[in-house]
């Protein structure tokens, strides 16, 4: 179930703001279901249970741009960086709120909740 809150919550942020950054529809819903289920694995499976929330956010924001980033460059799709930037800003915005559920419902059990 946590991962189908998370496919749709990061869906939300990143279709539009992909397609905003000049990608195509197909592109961007590829690269959201793609990044959703990377930070799943890394981010909420590895990095949240070893620290804290805010950490693990911010993970996810550098984990997004550059898979973001390198998507773009390796299959060609014109972009602008500030797009890619500000779209991996509001997925790590919605990965703190989306940690939160997680640490609520017991999922992830944090030794530094926050």
């Amino acid at each position: 179930m946590s991962i189908l809150v998370k496919l749709l919550s990061n869906g939300i942020i990143a279709v539009p703001g992909l397609i905003w950054s000049g990608t195509s529809l197909s592109f961007a819903l590829v690269a959201s279901v793609v990044i959703s289920l990377i930070s799943y694995a890394v981010g909420d499976w590895f990095i949240l249970p070893r620290t804290n929330n805010t950490f693990a956010s911010t993970a996810d924001f550098g984990l997004a741009f550059a898979l973001l980033w390198m998507a773009c460059a390796l299959f060609a799709v014109p972009y602008r960086l500030s797009g890619l930037f500000l779209t991996a800003f509001a997925i790590s915005i919605v990965e703190y709120f989306y940690h939160n559920y997680l640490q609520h419902r017991g999922v992830h059990h944090s030794r530094h909740p926050g």
